[in-house]
């Protein structure tokens, strides 16, 4: 029996043959690739829904024939029909990523061959934050349902013969401490739509920052930019929600707040690798520009950065020097964005 494709993200990123092949599909036949990579997003996404109902699903309890086996030959199919369902139209999620792939990079089917590795990594690692905030919106909104109409059934088999009673506060969800349950806000809708919206609404934070570090503001703007897709792809937890991670700090022995675990490309001895890592998590970008300085200042290897003063190229080559980032274009594509047209004005 054929092994079947992963559904599982983290199964999809650990499968290096798959990679490598994707890799060199994307060198000789871009567009064929990145059908291949939409569709194995939307297996992913698909998956994801299909598990997270059944999970859903188990909140009525346990049926005539549920066990165990009954669960894993279930998974078999759902991962069978997740499969089948991408690579025949399916939900259309794949013709949508390729659409908004090839309007955002019209010039993709030109790429050259060193940049094989960026192809990938812009397609998985920009796509799959919103397949998981689709898959656990999708999910939740399934559950509520199931549970609704499970409490209903239960309240109308008690009380047939009572009168209906007026709505209260207990009716609302709410916490073991007696406030208001609140959603999360996922980071498909904190993301912008636009390079001028990310800069106009991020510029009084990276203002306010810089003042506060001595150093130029359009740097740390460009390293926002940078970090994140000029906003358009923020790091996602697990569940789909936002973390406002702005500048890529990882959460290490000195962070004991929330975090986010993705994957990520790092360069070990000039060579790209695919990792899994975690990453600070905030409650607003206003905190991720506040941690951000915390950041720099707590650390010897940045004290050169925060005397360029003024000087954004100086900064951002200091930062480098002292080891933010292990990419070794870090700095050059910080100063190729502050030479883009929506740095101009500010």
């Amino acid at each position: 029996m054929n092994a079947l494709p992963p559904t599982n993200p983290d199964d999809f990123f650990a499968d290096f043959s798959s990679l490598e092949s994707l890799k060199t599909k994307a060198k000789n036949d871009p567009e064929a690739a990145l059908k291949e990579v939409s569709q194995k997003f939307e297996a992913i996404f698909i998956g994801m829904l299909l598990k997270n109902m059944r999970a859903g699903n188990e909140a009525l309890g346990d049926g005539l024939f549920s066990s165990q086996q009954t669960k894993q030959y279930q998974g078999m199919m759902d991962d069978q029909m997740a499969q089948v369902l991408s690579k025949t139209g399916g939900l259309g999620v794949s013709e949508a990523l390729i659409r908004q792939y090839q309007a955002q990079h019209p010039k993709a089917h030109k790429a050259s061959a060193s940049d094989d590795g960026d192809f990938i990594k812009r397609v998985s690692n920009q796509d799959l934050v919103r397949v998981k905030a689709l898959a656990h919106q999708a999910s939740t909104e399934f559950l509520k349902a199931a549970q609704k109409e499970t409490s209903g059934a239960t309240v109308n088999a008690s009380s047939s013969s009572s009168s209906p009673k007026a709505p209260t506060d207990s009716d609302s969800p709410s916490l073991p401490n007696g406030k208001m349950e609140v959603s999360k806000p996922t980071a498909q809708s904190v993301a912008f739509d636009s390079p001028e919206a990310f800069v106009k609404a991020m510029w009084p934070h990276a203002k306010a920052v810089a003042e506060k570090l001595g150093v130029s503001a359009k740097a740390i703007l460009a390293q926002a930019v940078l970090e994140t897709g000029w906003g358009k792809h923020p790091i996602a937890k697990d569940d789909g929600t936002a973390s406002y991670n702005l500048f890529g700090i990882k959460a290490d022995h000195r962070w004991d707040g929330d975090r986010a675990v993705v994957n990520t490309l790092e360069f070990r001895h000039g060579i790209a690798k695919r990792e899994k890592a975690a990453f600070r998590a905030y409650d607003s970008f206003s905190q991720s520009f506040n941690d951000y300085a915390n950041f720099l200042t707590a650390d010897d290897r940045y004290k050169d950065a925060l005397k360029s003063g003024n000087d954004p190229s100086l900064f951002a080559v200091s930062l480098q020097k002292g080891g933010y980032a292990t990419d070794p274009e870090y700095a050059q594509k910080i100063d190729r964005i502050l030479s883009s047209k929506w740095f101009e004005s500010l």
